[in-house]
Formats: structure tokens, C-alpha cells, sequence
């Protein structure tokens, strides 16, 4: 791996700026700075991409994105980057732009043979006519970190809920529920990280349950049994060079009763918090955070990590 403090390299970290993310963010991306100034890394943090705009990007040899939700993880942010040839951690405009498009992605995904449950995308509530069975999951189809996530379980509870969903956004996605559990798998580089088993505090792994609950409980061994850990992996693998993606990602999962692995969605700029995922897998593999966020680092300078070339 570089050695960043023999190089003297300066690092942008973009964190903060104005999605419903933004609080999720400015933690990760505190927890990143923290975890390079320990290396000796020259950091600044840069709150938004409008902040970045007013910088001198000359001033900094490449940009840690920990913004999470909409600029930094819709292919913005990676356009603006590459179009000013700074090197950047995460995927391009590409794999930005078809994993943050949860819809576009399952059909991506199905087309290679995995399996993503049954869905349905709304513009407006009177597009909703749903054609499978409930319950449903109702997200938006382009927003991370479970913001806007809801479940229903009958066809008023449906209406309601897609009506509460609409609110502030273009499009959602109604998938059908899936019963099981919820797993993730972390790629870093040709790095495949163990599977993390979730069970979530209050039945849906939703916002509350990500970020408040202290009683959500991860399992890292996961307790699926070897073939089944196994192909999960595969399946996030092929997932993640299927939507293009680059440097890291995390891919989301439901392994139903029968042991079946249901695609969910991919995430182009996971969390870094303490309660975070990728640390966790991170972690079983003997990486602490600091050599996790050098890890992460590193891919801005592998050749075509973080740009369209």
C-alpha cells in the first residue's frame, strides 16, 4: 500500500453537505479525518460540493468522498472530480449513476441471474397498482442509509405509506417484502469482506434501527453456513462488476427461509461510523479502521479507481 506520509500527499475530505444524509455524513467523514491525521495524513474536511467549488483543487493531490446520499453518491460529484482530473475514492460516474438508481440496478442485477424481489417504481400515488402481494417495502429510489424506508402490511397501510414516502421525492421504489434475514457484504479493492448477518432491533432495518437503536445486533462470522457465505459473496461480487462499480462498495442482501439470496441494493459510499458496517467486516479480517480508511484511500490512486478513463 502507498506510504501517504512518506509522499506528503494532501487529501480533500468531502463530507457534510445538504442531503438527508448529512448528519450520517459529517460523522463518517469525522471518523475518517481523525483515523488519517492519526497516519499522519495531511487532511482538510470540505463540507458539500459547493465547498469544493470555492477550493483550489490544485492544493490537494485526491478527494476521500464520504458524502453520502444524492451529490455524492448520484455521479455528481464523481463527474466534477474526474472532469477536473483529481483522483477520488469511489466508483465513477457509472457506477454512481446505476446503483444510485435502486430500480435501474435490480434490472441490471436480474439480468445476470440474481435474484432482487419483485418491485414496482412510482412517480406519483396514482401510479401505485401493484401487482404481486404484499407486505411491501416502500423506499426511495434514490436515497441511502434506510432514509425514507417503510413497510406495509395491507393495502391502506400501502396508500398511506407510498402518499408519506412521495413527499420530497421524484420516485419510489414498492418492492415485495422479503422474510428472512438481512446481510451485507463490503468490497475493498479485490477485497471481498465477510457477510454481516442484521438483525434489526424493531423488525425493519430501517433508519431508527441503522443509527439510533443499540440493541440492533450484527454477526460477523455472519452463522450462515460455509456454501451459503460463500455464494453470498459471489453474488455481491458479481453485483458490484456488474453496476460498474470501483475502489468500494457495500451490497445489501435478504436471504429468505429457504435459503434463497435476494439482491436489495448497492452502496457506492458506505458508512463510516461507529456503528458502520464496513468497519465491522473490516475488523474480522484483523483491519482496524485506520488501516480500513488507508485501505479506501488507496483506491483513488489505483489506475481507473476513481476516474472514467
Amino acid at each position: 500500500m502507498i506510504d501517504f506520509k512518506a509522499k506528503g500527499l494532501n487529501v480533500a475530505v468531502i463530507l457534510g453537505g445538504t442531503s438527508a444524509e448529512r448528519n450520517v455524513s459529517l460523522r463518517s467523514g469525522d471518523a475518517v479525518i481523525k483515523a488519517l491525521n492519526a497516519k499522519k495524513v495531511n487532511t482538510t474536511a470540505i463540507d458539500g460540493v459547493q465547498q469544493l467549488l470555492a477550493s483550489n483543487m490544485d492544493d490537494y493531490d485526491a478527494v476521500f468522498n464520504i458524502l453520502h446520499g444524492e451529490a455524492g453518491e448520484n455521479g455528481e460529484l464523481a463527474g466534477l472530480l474526474s472532469s477536473l482530473n483529481v483522483n477520488y475514492t469511489g466508483s465513477d460516474v457509472t457506477g454512481a449513476v446505476l446503483s444510485w438508481h435502486k430500480d435501474v440496478a435490480k434490472t441490471l442485477v436480474t439480468n445476470v441471474g440474481l435474484k432482487t424481489p419483485q418491485s414496482q417504481t412510482l412517480n406519483t400515488i396514482n401510479d401505485l397498482n401493484i401487482g404481486f402481494d404484499g407486505p411491501w417495502i416502500i423506499k426511495p429510489t434514490q436515497e441511502g442509509s434506510s432514509v425514507g424506508l417503510y413497510l406495509a402490511k395491507d393495502k391502506e397501510e400501502l396508500h398511506k405509506n407510498c402518499q408519506l414516502a412521495l413527499e420530497g421525492v421524484d420516485s419510489i421504489l414498492v418492492e415485495q417484502f422479503i422474510e428472512g434475514t438481512e446481510c451485507t457484504v463490503a468490497i475493498i479493492k479485490d477485497n471481498v469482506l465477510p457477510v454481516i448477518r442484521i438483525i434489526p432491533a424493531i423488525g425493519l432495518y430501517d433508519y431508527e434501527a441503522k443509527y439510533r437503536s443499540n440493541e440492533t445486533q450484527y454477526f460477523c462470522p455472519s452463522g450462515y453456513d460455509d456454501s451459503l457465505e460463500q455464494a453470498i459473496k459471489n453474488d455481491a461480487l458479481l453485483a458490484f462488476n456488474t453496476l460498474s462499480l470501483k475502489g468500494w462498495a457495500r451490497i445489501d442482501f435478504m436471504i429468505d427461509e429457504q435459503g434463497n439470496r435476494w439482491f436489495l441494493e448497492a452502496n457506492t459510499t458506505p458508512g463510516m461510523t461507529a456503528t458502520s458496517l464496513v468497519p465491522k467486516a473490516a475488523n474480522a479480517i484483523g483491519w482496524n479502521f485506520e488501516d480500513l480508511v488507508l485501505q479506501i484511500l488507496s483506491t483513488a490512486f489505483d489506475k481507473g479507481a476513481g476516474t472514467d478513463d
